[in-house]
Order: C-alpha cells, then sequence, then structure tokens
C-alpha cells in the first residue's frame, strides 16, 4: 500500500493498522494528519518556542501509549486534543517556576508581513500583538486555563475534568486571569 492510500485511509482504518498490523506507515500517516492541529493547540498554550516542540513530540509519544484505550465510537481528533491539552497541562505543571519563553507566545492571531494593508487590518494586528503581549505576561497557570476557554473554546465541564478541580475553582481562575488580562491590557489603552 503506498502512501498516498494512507492518506485516504479514515483514522480507524490508520488506528487499525497501526495498532494491530504494526504498520509504521500507518503511524505516520495519522502523525502526520494530526501535527499541525497538535502543534498549533500547545504553541497557543504554550507559546511558541524549544519545550513547546518537546511538548508535541510527548503529545504524540502520549498517544501511541493510550490508543489501545480509544474507544472509535468517538472521534480520533477529539481523543487526541484530550490527550495534547492534558500533556500540556502536566508539562506547565512540572515546570512551573520556568515562566519565560524564548519568542513570544501568539495566542489570537498569526500575521505575515505582506505590506501595509489597509488602516483595519494595522488595528486588528495591534489589538492581537497587545493581547498577545498581555498573555504572555500572565502566569503558566492562568495562560492555559484563558487560552482553553476563551482561545480553544472547551466547555469549562471539561476544563474541571482537565485540571482535576472543581467546576467554581475554575471559573474562579478564569475569572482571575481574565482580571488579570484586563488589568494589562488597560494600561495599554
Amino acid at each position: 500500500m503506498g502512501n498516498k492510500n494512507f492518506a485516504d485511509l479514515s483514522d480507524n482504518a490508520l488506528i487499525d493498522l497501526a495498532l494491530h498490523d504494526k504498520n509504521q506507515q500507518a503511524w505516520t500517516a495519522l502523525i502526520t494528519r494530526y501535527y499541525g492541529k497538535v502543534a498549533a493547540t500547545v504553541y497557543r498554550i504554550m507559546g511558541k518556542n524549544s519545550d513547546s516542540d518537546d511538548v508535541i513530540q510527548e503529545v504524540f509519544v502520549e498517544m501511541a501509549k493510550a490508543l489501545v484505550n480509544y474507544r472509535s465510537e468517538s472521534l480520533f481528533s477529539t481523543f487526541l486534543y484530550r490527550i495534547a491539552v492534558n500533556t500540556t497541562y502536566r508539562y506547565i505543571q512540572r515546570n512551573l517556576r520556568k515562566n519565560e519563553t524564548t519568542e513570544t507566545p501568539e495566542f489570537f492571531l498569526q500575521f505575515s508581513d505582506r505590506g501595509a494593508g489597509t488602516e483595519h487590518e494595522f488595528l486588528k494586528k495591534d489589538r492581537a500583538k497587545m493581547l498577545n503581549d498581555a498573555m504572555g505576561k500572565l502566569t503558566p497557570e492562568k495562560r492555559f486555563v484563558l487560552t482553553l476557554y476563551e482561545v480553544e473554546e472547551v466547555p469549562l465541564k471539561e476544563i474541571a475534568v482537565i485540571l482535576k478541580q472543581p467546576l467554581q475553582t475554575v471559573w474562579s481562575r478564569i475569572n482571575a486571569a481574565k482580571k488579570e488580562l484586563y488589568e494589562l491590557l488597560k494600561d495599554k489603552k
């Protein structure tokens, strides 16, 4: 079976080949299919740096370990997303004191320098830069909950499950993060 055929297979077919037939091409096709989505999730939570690249690799290692527990009734993308979020959270918990990133995280918009553009695009870019800068000043825990809730749009109940915290605690953390972000942005106006 050529690479083109693997790309055409469903997630469940690739998983079956990877797990039961120990087919390396199926593993590669599955990782290739989801690498960009996993990377985007990790980068939005942690920012883009060498640590986040390590976390992305760790997500796929965790995926390989957890795949035996995957139930095909649910979407594989949801299963992998939860692994990505949980792995990122565990990494942040292990490294809370290491609060710096080597590059400025971009949580809201990615930009390319294609020229001046319209005044509206400039204002939008300027606002996103202010938001990104302010998000980068939050603690990793606050950045994590706020990114999950506001950027990734993870439901509150699911965040509570990920954090293994009561719903009210999670809501309080999100509100505290929003308040701090507001204070950081208030000075920029």
